[in-house]
């Protein structure tokens, strides 16, 4: 089992030392849920938490440092654990692409997707879909991503690549030189969910250190650590826990979950907003998951769902979810499990 809302320490790792390198008051780290047992690689930690370090690494000091490199620059072979290895072993590029891809909670958020696929001119494609597009940190961890990725394909290559285009969601930065930085003259901004594309000849090359044997064994060994891994929950984390527990008797009031959090339900209400949310915010967050989840995964009617999450009919369901994605409940349904 993958638990939710939970990351592996790797990457958090690294941006720490970054951060640290390039300026950050480490009185600043103090509180942060996990950091304690950083080194412990049979833990997963809040997503809370590696979010945290984002907002706590930007600013001027990281851009002056070049601290996107500067990540990567720290990273070894085995700095994010065994799923950086699939791009050593693997046969070909596409291969450690889409093998790495479903195993992407080893490193991420399981709600986070690396989605791999091939272009009508041969090239390969991968874009990874988040949930985090309003959050603070968003541009900066939309730009380190593909770049994270084109680090691990050109180790796994043993040539520094050039990507036919790298596609990120924000808007041209003032200052610096994308294409310096992702080794091509062509990075697409406002151009939607980060991406890069390798070339055709790229994908199918076989890689120097294609071992297959190693690679299913390195697969599992990812797969079973992942499902194994301890999770550190952060206050934030235990709240989500009772929200979803809380569910099982009918749609949750604060009352009861103040109950199971054994607090009143003025403190959770400050709780809440000390971490930057609110009630509402998170009953519409557990709501619009229990939508998705049930939209997808089953052939219940929306009236049947409206019913089952606490709407007060379909219509308010209908409008929610264009809220949500901007389209109907049928887009969702016939895109199938996410």
């Amino acid at each position: 089992m993958v638990h939710d809302s939970t990351v592996s320490p790797h990457l958090t790792r690294l941006l720490v030392r970054v951060g640290l390198a390039t300026g950050l008051d480490p009185a600043r780290l103090a509180g942060v849920p996990g950091l304690a047992v950083l080194d412990d690689d049979g833990i997963r930690i809040p997503t809370a938490t590696i979010l945290r370090i984002w907002e706590l690494v930007s600013g001027p000091e990281w851009e002056a440092a070049s601290g996107t490199s500067r990540v990567m620059e720290l990273w070894r072979p085995g700095g994010l654990g065994a799923w950086d290895y699939l791009f050593a072993v693997s046969g070909t590029l596409e291969d450690a692409f889409r093998v790495a891809g479903g195993l992407f909670a080893a490193i991420a958020d399981p709600a986070d997707r690396l989605v791999v696929t091939r272009d009508d001119d041969g090239g390969l494609t991968v874009r990874w879909q988040d949930p985090y597009t309003d959050h603070p940190a968003y541009p900066m961890i939309a730009a380190f991503t593909p770049y994270m990725l084109l680090t691990l394909a050109s180790s796994g290559a043993g040539r520094r690549l050039t990507p036919v285009r790298v596609r990120l969601p924000h808007r041209t930065p003032a200052a610096g030189r994308p294409g310096e930085l992702y080794n091509t003259g062509r990075v697409e901004f406002e151009a939607g969910p980060p991406s890069i594309t390798f070339a055709e000849e790229d994908a199918e090359a076989l890689l120097p250190r294609a071992d297959p044997a190693l690679a299913a064994i390195l697969a599992d060994h990812a797969r079973l650590s992942t499902a194994a891994a301890r999770p550190v929950l952060g206050w934030l984390d235990r709240f989500h826990a009772a929200l979803e527990a809380a569910v099982a008797d009918g749609p949750p009031g604060l009352d009861q979950v103040a109950r199971r959090l054994a607090m009143s339900p003025r403190t959770l209400q400050r709780r809440l907003r000390e971490e930057g949310t609110g009630w509402r915010e998170e009953l519409e967050r557990l709501r619009q998951r229990r939508v998705d989840r049930l939209l997808r995964e089953t052939s219940l009617s929306v009236d049947s769902i409206a019913a089952r999450v606490g709407f007060t009919d379909p219509r308010a369901l209908r409008r929610a979810i264009r809220r949500w994605y901007g389209h109907g409940p049928a887009a969702i349904r016939s895109s199938g499990p996410s």
